[in-house]
Formats: structure tokens, C-alpha cells, sequence
């Protein structure tokens, strides 16, 4: 006797099939949403590189207090954050806005993983910073740590120059 449907054996086979191909494509998009983030995290790195350079361009020196000029690199993020979105009238009296973003919280400006980036600026002028243990040569760096806080993978700490 011939009977109509599917057999027990047969819907579990598409099930494990349909599920293999789900784990295979949920490995993929996240991956794709990683690399994503990461770029943005790049784009917004050297945008914070970019308000630094056109502020120095203006004033003749990098937003950072007086008393750090010439001494040693500075790393104030938020602080930096304040005087090239033009929020600190004492660094920057003209109150240019140098760099508009859209994830601000406070002041702070976050990564696409919520975490702050971090700033350093060469005001010892000796044409290198040094920021996590990593230096560069070069006026001004940011460093994205979102990454890294999710994987702990120093692998995942994100250079504005690399």
C-alpha cells in the first residue's frame, strides 16, 4: 500500500539540513557586521585626526591645555573631544566646530561598540605618540577598544593609522 507524505526520517534529514545552512549563514553575517563596524570605526578614527589637524591648522598648536604644550603627548579624550567640537571656549574662542558626530554621550564620543575612543595628541612635538603601548609617528592617533572589550583579542585593538 502506497501512502501519501513524508516519513519521519526524511523531515528530520531537512531539518538538520536547514540547520547546517543557518549556522553556515549566521557565521557569515556576522562576520560582515564586524568588518562593518570595523570600517566605520576607521572612518570616525580619521575624522578625529582630521578635526585635531584642522584645529592645529587654525591655531598653531594641538587642543590641548597650555601647560602640556611642549611637555609631554596629552590624552584627555573627552577633553579633546570638548575643544575640537568647539564646546570649550577657553581652547577654542572662535567655537569652531572641527568634528560633528553621531554617536555623542556626554560629551564622549563612542566606537560602534560603545566604547570611547581614545585620543592622544603629540604636544611634545617630537613628531610620535604613544598610546596602548604602541607608537606611531605622527601628530595625533585615536584608538577604537570596543572590539577588543568583546573578544580580548589584542588582535582587535583598532588604529586610526593602521
Amino acid at each position: 500500500m502506497k501512502t501519501r507524505g513524508f516519513t519521519l526520517i526524511e523531515l528530520l534529514v531537512v531539518m538538520v539540513i536547514l540547520g547546517l545552512l543557518l549556522t553556515l549563514g549566521s557565521k557569515g553575517l556576522r562576520a560582515a557586521r564586524i568588518s562593518a563596524k570595523k570600517a566605520k570605526a576607521h572612518v570616525e578614527m580619521k575624522a578625529i585626526e582630521t578635526g585635531v589637524m584642522a584645529y592645529f591648522n587654525k591655531y598653531g598648536k594641538l587642543p590641548a591645555p597650555d601647560s602640556f604644550q611642549g611637555l609631554e603627548d596629552y590624552s584627555d579624550s573627552a577633553g579633546i573631544f570638548r575643544v575640537i567640537t568647539g564646546k570649550d571656549e577657553g581652547l577654542n574662542p572662535a567655537k569652531i566646530v572641527f568634528l560633528e558626530s553621531q554617536r555623542e554621550t556626554a560629551g564622549v564620543f563612542t566606537d560602534p561598540w560603545g566604547a570611547q575612543y581614545q585620543v592622544v595628541l603629540d604636544t611634545d612635538y617630537d613628531g610620535f605618540v604613544e598610546i596602548n603601548d604602541i607608537r606611531a609617528s605622527r601628530k595625533t592617533g585615536a584608538v577604537s577598544t570596543g572590539l577588543y572589550d568583546v573578544t580580548g583579542n589584542t588582535n582587535d585593538l583598532l588604529f586610526s593609522w593602521r
